[in-house]
């Protein structure tokens, strides 16, 4: 991760992905605005251990030269809490990295269910669904996404 001060997001959103509240957030990185991803609230949903996570990110060239510590709403008073954070299109190069083969089998099935969808809702949540790939996810996002517009 770099060294660099947090990023402070542009936006944030919250998605539901069964059950679990998933945030993404849009900063600026350069010239740029990218979409990216706290990893603990993730290994918290997967019952993985985030240290270990953490480490394996920093260990990974690839993954410790994208991340960044991001200022993230962690409260619901709204407080911000900084968290290491992967753009969202290396988002499943990380969830990949972790072998359903080597998760306690009670949480295998969620493990294959992100990574199968998770990548697909956050991207949703802000470039808007794309057309015949509904899956049960992503009609909630649309759910959430036209209940803030209303």
């Amino acid at each position: 991760m770099s060294d660099e001060k947090a990023l402070l997001p542009v936006e944030e959103r919250t998605v539901i992905f069964y059950d679990d509240e998933l945030t993404a957030v849009l900063v600026h990185v350069g010239d740029e605005e990218q979409v990216f991803v706290p990893v603990r609230p993730l290994c918290d949903y997967l019952g993985v251990d985030w240290s270990a996570q953490r480490k394996r990110i920093v260990g990974d060239a690839v993954l410790s030269d994208a991340s960044r510590s991001v200022a993230v709403t962690a409260t619901e008073a709204g407080g911000k809490r900084e968290m290491l954070c992967l753009p969202l299109d290396l988002l499943n190069g990380w969830l990949f990295g972790v072998s359903a083969s080597r998760v306690k089998p009670e949480i295998r099935e969620r493990l294959i269910r992100y990574q199968k969808e998770c990548y697909r809702v956050l991207a949703q949540a802000f470039t808007g669904p794309a057309e015949n790939q509904a899956t049960p996810a992503m009609t909630a996002l649309v759910q959430v996404r036209e209940m803030g517009r209303a």
